[in-house]
């Protein structure tokens, strides 16, 4: 075992299992896509760390322990298209992808979409499908979606957001300030109806650019 390999076990057994991800499925998909590839090269001594590593300026990597815990609450599987706001570095995106049908991934920089395209190739995911643009109420024309996720922060859910959902989809985000979120999963049970719960709390950056209610919204 090369020491990439024995801190991607590290990572895993030290941080993950930790904090109570025990499904082999996740674990596996930790195990086999290659978080390194997608850490920039003056970061890659932290790749395996729980920290949040820098990609350009205002976009970070989501902490391993962060990125475990989404996938541990979803119900993944192939015929799901899936929407994922907040590109970055790309890894998230390969997780999901690797779990589902189709992905759009949608970031608001050019340039961190084209990265991640190149390394997508490089490691053979070709069901992603990418756009520029700002996603902060999500992405009205390609809906419905089985499956939306946000990997940055509202500071309260956007309208409109899952309206976009069909029948029986899911809808995962972090609400809250920068100091403390919520992460919630809305799940639409009919074309009224939503059921939703609170996962977990966290912390991680807001989206470049968000929404927020106007303050004589009543």
């Amino acid at each position: 075992m090369n020491q990439i390999e024995k801190n991607r076990f590290n990572m895993i057994e030290q941080q993950i299992r930790t904090w109570n991800v025990l499904d082999k499925a996740v674990l596996d998909l930790l195990k086999n896509i290659p978080r390194e590839d997608y850490v920039p090269k003056e970061f890659l001594p932290l790749a395996f760390s729980d920290v949040e590593i820098p990609i350009e300026k205002n976009i970070t990597m989501l902490s391993p322990v962060i990125e475990a815990k989404i996938l541990n609450c979803l119900d993944l599987n192939k015929q799901i298209y899936a929407l994922h706001v907040g590109t970055g570095s790309g890894y998230f995106a390969a997780l999901l992808a690797s779990q589902v049908k189709k992905l759009l991934t949608i970031d608001i920089s050019e340039s961190a979409l084209n990265r991640a395209k190149v390394i997508h190739r490089k490691n053979k995911i070709s069901n992603i499908e990418y756009l520029c643009c700002n996603g902060f109420n999500g992405l009205f024309e390609n809906f419905p979606y089985d499956l939306i996720v946000f990997t940055a922060s509202h500071l309260i859910e956007p309208p409109g957001l899952r309206d976009q959902l069909a029948i029986n989809g899911s809808l995962l985000f972090f609400e809250g300030n920068s100091q403390l979120q919520n992460v919630k999963l809305v799940k639409r049970v009919s074309e009224t109806e939503y059921d939703e719960k609170i996962l977990f709390e966290a912390s991680i950056p807001s989206l470049l650019k968000s929404w927020e209610p106007n303050k004589f919204l009543f």
